[in-house]
């Protein structure tokens, strides 16, 4: 997409000497391209920015007004006599049409002659004017720069949350366009502060899985060890494939697809665990909203990208949010059984109060027993230490050993780095945002689960 200015011709001398400049001046700084990558053919977040970037500039129009006009009021004074001239050259153009070379008309060539010249004395009164208005400008560049720096950043920002809210829902992720549902969505997200950090960090971590999933290919992952005969044709030796260069040949190849007889590469896949049932126990504590709900937001965002894959995967997703002791609520989401409105319903549940490991493992418990998910595993997201009892130690172990499910661990400890989880024992993988950062754990997280 290229940017299309109108011919000179069409433009006011507002436009000309001091819209343009401000568009141009936006084009040229860095937050620019950033802002491009965000609009281009996403047509919400690209009006946003726009809103945004003329509310800015609108606040702040005195000012920018002040730089253009100078001591003189240069561009105000253009502005009218630009219409004066309009007005003139109008004038003047009616008279040359009513003149008559072969019937002349002494006094009205005497106007048109006062009119032409009082018109050519104006253009260099008007170009003298433009001049002055560049000058005025150039002059007040590092004040203009700053509004407009503040503008585009505002504008960026604008625009990146509403991708970030759109990326994060659950249908449809790529679709930014204004229909009735995206409205409504970002209405809602915007109500509650909470939902819009929650929207920030997810959208950021489905558009990384959307990468990958996009650039991995069906045996990426597998080890080459051998050849066999078959018909999978992203396997097949390129060789095989010279029986279509000519028409003659071409049943050739036909047969031996047919027969699975081409050969092609063997492969030793790994074996992927996690991409089962899941089963997400999510702190809700009040420490988790503590330094702005960074830590609630970020694990809220965390557990529905799991919910992301599980869906893509076709397995079920429960998400367990716990507090205090018998505190807690569960969600549980079906593949092809939930809409939009029930994740953010979902996740804008939050209990407060304190913490207790105990309850949400127990509630995991009755949910493998069931039936449902006896194939689950559990993640278990938290930024606090809890104490539990030796009765229920015994007991997991007990839990773990018959039904076989792993648990990983994640810790939001950046506050506290290297405390203890009380649950270490029985973790088969613990992830800690102190030592890796928030967005590293989430993609060591979910890359191996996409």
């Amino acid at each position: 997409m290229n940017v299309k200015e109108k011919p000179e011709k069409q433009l006011s001398p507002m436009a000309k000497k001091f819209h343009r400049p401000i568009l141009r001046q936006l084009m040229q700084s860095p937050v620019y391209p950033a802002l491009r990558a965000v609009c281009e053919g996403n047509e919400l977040p690209a009006y946003d920015a726009a809103e945004e970037f003329m509310r800015q500039v609108c606040e702040n129009l005195d000012r920018l007004m002040d730089a253009a006009n100078g001591p003189k009021q240069s561009l105000s004074v253009l502005e009218k006599e630009t219409a004066k001239q309009e007005e003139r050259l109008e004038q003047l153009h009616e008279l040359l049409n009513r003149h008559d070379p072969s019937q002349p008309d002494p006094r009205l060539e005497k106007k048109i002659l006062r009119l032409a010249n009082r018109a050519e004395s104006k253009v260099r009164q008007l170009d003298a004017l433009e001049k002055m208005v560049e000058d005025n400008l150039l002059h007040h560049q590092e004040q203009v720069e700053a509004v407009l720096s503040a503008a585009g950043q505002a504008a960026m920002e604008k625009a990146d949350e509403t991708a970030q809210i759109l990326l994060s829902r659950g249908t449809d992720p790529g679709n930014m366009r204004p229909d009735t549902l995206n409205g409504q969505l970002l209405q809602k997200v915007r109500q509650n502060e909470q939902l819009v950090k929650i929207s920030q960090y997810l959208g950021r971590l489905r558009e990384m899985m959307r990468v990958k999933r996009k650039n991995a290919t069906v045996y990426g992952r597998g080890e080459k060890y051998g050849l066999e005969l078959g018909n999978r044709l992203r396997s097949v030796l390129s060789s095989e494939f010279g029986p279509l260069a000519a028409p003659e040949t071409i049943p050739i190849f036909l047969r031996k697809y047919q027969r699975g007889a081409l050969l092609q590469h063997q492969r030793r896949e790994k074996v992927c665990k996690g991409q089962g049932d899941k089963i997400v126990c999510l702190d809700e504590s009040g420490s988790t909203m503590q330094n702005g709900g960074d830590n609630a937001a970020w694990g809220k965002a965390v557990a529905y990208a799991l919910l992301d894959v599980t869906g893509f995967h076709r397995r079920n997703f429960a998400l367990i949010h716990f507090s205090d002791e018998d505190d807690f609520r569960t969600d549980i989401f079906r593949p092809g059984q939930y809409a939009p409105e029930d994740v953010l319903s979902s996740a804008s549940t939050f209990l407060n109060g304190g913490t207790d490991y105990e309850t949400p493992l127990r509630e995991a418990f009755r949910l493998m027993e069931t039936g449902e998910f006896r194939q689950a595993d559990v993640v278990f997201i938290t930024d606090g230490e809890c104490r539990v009892s030796e009765p229920f130690v015994q007991e997991l172990r007990k839990k773990k050993a018959a039904m076989g499910f792993t648990i990983t661990g994640i810790l939001m400890d950046q506050a506290t780095p290297g405390m203890k989880f009380t649950l270490a024992p029985f973790c088969d993988e613990i992830y800690r945002i102190s030592e890796l950062g928030g967005q590293q754990v989430a993609e060591r997280l979910l890359t191996g689960r996409i």
